[in-house]
């Protein structure tokens, strides 16, 4: 369950996208584009995941049970019980009693002390392991991002996704006009209505095409940019963990970079106007889903195709903020702040 209110806006992404994936194929009203896009590359980028929200949340619960370790009381009981033994008589039975019981007593504070020293060794390390994988995964992200970015331009260098639907639309303009000369016949005037109301959706498709791959584009740069920050700032301070740094100290700050990293997210959307012929509105709007389908497909099939290209280190215990199966990679493998896309 979300933990706290930074955690309740990315919980409702969460069930956002996949309320949209869902209705995919389902016959359920079309989404807004402006919703497809987002949404969509949010899930496809793996940034809105349930993996990453239950890695944080157990972050925090992890913290705030070390936080809630008390080593003071016990450490000043048995300091307070010292000094009580040291002037107690033990040759006076009743004295020797009380020793006795205080002896008892202290021994019970550190073992208490100890197993709590033994807990916070464990939660230290834990919270340590999900602060890294957590970091590995955002590079998962940035790696994603990165290759769906490529095929976008791809697509807008060659054009082939507009020269499909171009395509495809003559074809529909040629099985209009048969059937039009089957029912009687087609006049001069028919063909050149056609052939300008083909001219005018073509170029409209085309520059849908274009802006469409544009917007998506910079979602994904958008979201690299996000990661790629939180992914130095994690690695920055486990750098700082391993240089002795308070472990409460330092996991309450790793605390604030993961609730900023699910918290402050702005990705602009900019979009042009949906139709600039309104005669031409429902075969726009029917074609434009089309081509955003059509892409998504593109970049759906190509994060599942990919391989993964991390084959060392030992299996991770934690799971996975991304839903993909993976493997831990050694610490030698893993990308340097300096060797990253600035």
């Amino acid at each position: 369950m979300p933990q706290g209110r930074d955690l309740e806006r990315y919980h409702a992404l969460i069930e956002r996208v996949q309320e949209l994936e869902g209705r995919r194929g389902t016959g359920a009203e079309a989404p807004d584009i402006r919703d497809r896009m987002v949404y969509g590359v949010l899930g496809l980028s793996h940034f809105v995941s349930p993996g990453l929200e239950h890695a944080v949340g157990q972050f925090r619960y992890h913290l705030h049970q070390l936080a809630a370790l008390d080593f003071k009381k016990p450490a000043a009981f048995i300091q307070a019980a010292e000094r009580g033994r040291k002037v107690l008589d033990p040759k006076k039975k009743e004295q020797a009693a009380k020793i006795e019981r205080l002896r008892i007593m202290v021994e019970g504070r550190k073992q208490a002390i100890a197993v709590m020293t033994k807990h916070r060794a464990e939660l230290v390390e834990e919270l340590g392991n999900i602060a890294q994988y957590i970091g590995e995964n955002l590079v998962r992200i940035e790696r994603v991002c990165e290759a769906s970015i490529v095929i976008l331009v791809g697509l807008q260098v060659t054009k082939s996704t507009e020269k499909q639907v171009i395509a495809s639309l003559k074809d529909q303009f040629k099985e209009q006009l048969l059937d039009a000369r089957q029912r009687g016949p087609v006049t001069k005037q028919d063909l050149e209505n056609a052939k300008r109301d083909y001219v005018a959706i073509s170029r409209a498709v085309a520059d849908l095409i274009r802006d469409d791959v544009y917007t998506l584009t910079s979602l994904y740069e958008a979201i690299y940019e996000h990661v790629h920050r939180y992914a130095g700032a994690i690695e920055g301070l486990l750098a700082r963990n391993k240089a002795g740094q308070d472990d409460l100290t330092l996991c309450t700050e790793l605390e604030g970079v993961l609730d900023a990293l699910v918290r402050d997210f702005r990705f602009k959307l900019k979009t042009v106007a949906l139709f600039r012929e309104p005669a031409y509105e429902n075969v726009l709007r029917e074609k434009r889903r089309e081509i955003l389908d059509h892409l998504f497909t593109l970049l759906d099939r190509d994060r599942r195709t990919r391989k993964d290209r991390r084959t060392h280190g030992e299996p991770r215990k934690y799971a996975s903020p991304i839903p993909l199966a993976s493997e831990r990679r050694a610490a030698k493998e893993r990308r340097s702040a300096r060797g990253r896309r600035r």
